[in-house]
């Protein structure tokens, strides 16, 4: 650890209204707060804007699934009808419409298993225990930001944070 990240300490506010959590991370922004976390009970679009969230990668994750499912597909129909030199009655043995279903079939199987896997990835699931920070009430009907501060400016952060509508403030270990 540097001295700086020594001199510095976490912050967390509770709120109560989202309009509120909203007006402090405008202004967490303005005063160039670090932005540690932001909890919510309920899926609320104006806080990605004011932290202005990019899309998530996890559908690179799934378009990744979907070609591979495809090319797979694709691959094992051309293989088995290659193998097992099937009687088809003067067609070719390698059609290319028939392996549509089946291309498709796996395209979906893998796309959704590669979503599945980047959504435990990139939220680093499974969590063996809960950070400090968590506060059980997000989960109900609060609130909650956490924000990082130089330790001598805390008490004017925690000013700043009930200004804004915080019904609860406190120092995270």
């Amino acid at each position: 650890m540097t001295d700086e990240s020594h001199n510095q300490v976490e912050i967390q506010a509770i709120f109560a209204y989202a309009e509120d959590l909203v007006a402090a991370l405008k202004a967490a922004r303005g005063g160039k707060l670090v932005i540690r976390a932001v909890h919510s009970p309920v899926p609320c679009p104006e806080i990605g804007e004011v932290l202005e969230e990019r899309p998530s990668p996890i559908r690179f994750f799934t378009l990744g699934g979907a070609i591979l499912g495809i090319l797979t597909g694709f691959g094992l129909s051309v293989y088995t009808a290659s193998q097992w030199r099937f009687i088809v009655g003067g067609k070719p043995p390698i059609a290319l419409v028939p392996y549509v279903i089946v291309s498709f079939e796996f395209c979906i199987l893998l796309a959704v298993l590669f979503n599945l896997a980047g959504l435990l990835l990139l939220a680093r699931l499974p969590k063996r225990q809960l950070p400090p920070h968590y506060d059980p009430r997000v989960t109900e009907d609060r609130y909650s930001l956490l924000v990082r501060c130089p330790a001598g400016e805390s008490d004017a952060v925690a000013a700043l944070l009930r200004e804004n509508g915080a019904e609860e403030v406190r120092s995270v270990p």
